[in-house]
């Protein structure tokens, strides 16, 4: 099992398993696989005519399969730190993915819904590493949780601020981002103090 602690830096903190070292770069090869055939697939369908639609679109659900097998072999194994890694490293890799589908479409469709799939599977792991922290560890994740949310909010109503401001509407994909890196960085600032 995973150590249940929370630092993001020194000797402690939560690492994976070794054995979840190549499941997770199986995770992230099924998934550049899926990524560049979706692609192509998209690029196709928008093709008058194309007979390469259906093995393009086969050979991405090929890299999803892939993906996948390696995400059910770490969750057997119970290591929740290698699937919060990968439901992280998921989420940012098919979060632009319904740009490359024809608007409208059922690829459109799966393509915008298919990042929620590792965000979720990264709640559920943080959840369960949560559960397994003492008082301490539970303190400074409170204390980086609520440092994100504050940057987080601050970010948001300066883009909005912005936007009214007669600047472009921005693109609010990455808005998850800035609450993930505002949450490793409130990690690093509380484990600080406690040490």
């Amino acid at each position: 099992m995973a150590q249940a602690e929370f630092s993001l830096c020194g000797p402690s903190g939560v690492r994976p398993l070794k054995e979840s070292g190549w499941d997770l770069i199986l995770m992230g090869i099924g998934s550049a696989f899926f990524i560049l055939a979706f692609s192509a697939g998209g690029r196709a369908l928008r093709a008058p005519e194309s007979s390469l639609v259906v093995p393009l679109e086969l050979a991405s659900l090929a890299g999803l399969a892939l993906a996948a097998w390696a995400i059910r072999r770490m969750w057997r194994r119970g290591d929740d730190a290698a699937l919060m890694e990968a439901g992280m490293l998921g989420f940012i890799f098919f979060i632009g993915m319904h740009e490359k589908a024809p608007k409208g479409s059922p690829f459109a469709l799966f393509a915008a819904l298919l990042p929620l799939a590792p965000a979720a599977l990264f709640a559920w792991s943080t959840l369960r590493l949560a559960r397994q922290a003492d008082e301490l560890q539970r303190r400074i994740a409170q204390e980086a949780l609520a440092f994100g949310f504050v940057v987080s909010l601050f970010a948001a109503l300066t883009g909005a601020a912005l936007e009214a401001a007669g600047l472009p509407r921005l693109n609010w994909d990455w808005m998850a981002g800035v609450l993930v890196l505002a949450c490793g960085v409130g990690f690093v600032l509380a484990n600080r103090r406690y040490r």
